[in-house]
C-alpha cells in the first residue's frame, strides 16, 4: 500500500527515473543498456539519456493537466509535444514514445487516485487506470501508419493501445513478486530481468512482430521460457548475458518490454520505499 503524499513533482520525478533505471538494468536481450546499445544500430544508451532528460518537464505537465480535466484531447496535445521534442533531441530517433503514452496516463491516474484516497494499493491504481482511459481510446484511431497498428491489423494482436484499454494487467500481475525478488537482492538486473521474461513470454512484442515476423516472435519466446525455468538467479543472469548477444546479432529487440518494464519501475518506485531510495548510480 503506498502511504506516501503523491505530487506532481513526486510523480514526475519517478517516471523519469524509471526510465533511467531501465535503461541502466542489463542484460535485457537485445535491448538497449548503458552498456551496448543491444540489437539497435541507431541509438544507444546516450540516445536514451538525452531522450529522458527532455521528459523531465513532460511528466509533470502532463500529471498537472490530467488533474484538474478530463479532456483527453488537451492531454494528447501535450503527449505530442513531447513526442516531437524528443525526436528534436535524438535526431529523429524513437526512444520513448512508448513510454511517453504509457508512463503519461498511469501518472495522470495516480494523481487522481491520490486526490480521492490517502492510502491506495497497486489494485487500485488498476482500477482507476479502468475507470480513465477505456472509453477515450476506444474511440481513439491513433496513426494506422504506425509498426504498432501495422502489426494489429496484420497478426491480430494486443498492442500498446489495448494493452493500456486493459489497465495494463500483466504489470500488475508481475509487480508483487518484482518488488519481492527487488527486496531478496538488492539487484536492479535481477529484477527487470524477472519482469523481461515474464513480459515477452506473455506478451506479443509489436516490435519483433513488425522486424521478425511471427517466427521470430516465437523463437524469442522459446529462448526466454529457458530462461525462466533457471532457478538460481546467477545462472540466469549469466545465461541471459549470452542470449542479449544472440538476440543483438539476430536483430531481436523487444521494445514494447522495455515500455512496460519502465511501467513495473514507477510502479515499483510507488509502493516500495527501498525501491525509490535505490541509488542507481552506486551499484547494479
Amino acid at each position: 500500500m503506498n502511504t506516501t503524499p503523491c505530487c506532481e513533482r513526486s510523480l514526475a520525478k519517478m517516471a523519469v527515473r524509471a526510465l533511467y533505471l531501465e535503461v541502466k538494468a542489463y542484460p535485457k536481450p537485445g535491448l538497449v543498456s548503458f552498456i551496448d546499445a543491444g540489437a539497435h544500430v541507431d541509438m544507444d544508451g546516450e540516445t536514451f539519456y538525452r531522450s529522458l532528460f527532455t521528459l523531465r518537464h513532460y511528466f509533470y505537465h502532463i500529471t498537472k493537466k490530467g488533474r484538474h480535466t478530463h479532456c483527453f484531447e488537451d492531454l494528447k496535445q501535450i503527449a505530442i509535444e513531447a513526442e516531437q521534442g524528443m525526436l528534436e533531441k535524438t535526431g529523429g530517433v524513437n526512444t520513448h514514445r512508448g513510454a511517453i503514452f504509457a508512463l503519461g496516463i498511469v501518472c495522470v491516474s495516480v494523481i487522481r487516485l491520490a486526490q480521492a484516497k490517502t492510502r491506495f494499493t497497486p489494485a487500485d491504481v488498476h482500477q482507476q487506470l479502468l475507470r480513465d482511459w477505456p472509453k477515450h481510446l476506444q474511440l481513439h484511431a491513433g496513426n494506422p501508419d504506425s509498426h504498432g497498428a501495422i502489426v494489429r491489423r496484420q497478426y491480430k494482436v494486443i498492442d500498446a493501445k489495448q494493452m493500456a484499454i486493459q489497465g495494463y494487467a500483466p504489470i500488475f500481475q508481475l509487480l508483487p513478486d518484482f518488488i519481492d525478488i527487488f527486496l531478496n537482492t538488492q539487484s536492479l538486473d535481477f529484477a527487470c530481468l524477472f519482469a523481461y521474461i515474464g513480459l515477452l513470454q506473455t506478451m506479443d512484442d509489436t516490435n519483433i512482430l513488425y522486424k521478425k515476423g511471427k517466427l521470430g516472435l516465437d523463437y524469442a519466446q522459446a529462448k526466454v521460457r529457458e530462461l525462466a525455468v533457471i532457478d538460481c538467479l546467477f545462472t540466469r543472469h549469466q545465461k541471459a548475458t549470452e542470449l542479449h548477444r544472440l538476440f543483438s546479432k539476430a536483430g531481436i529487440s523487444p521494445g514494447g518490454v522495455a515500455d512496460l518494464i519502465g511501467l513495473l519501475l514507477f510502479l515499483g518506485q510507488l509502493f516500495c520505499k527501498p525501491l525509490r531510495e535505490y541509488s542507481p548510480v552506486c551499484s547494479n
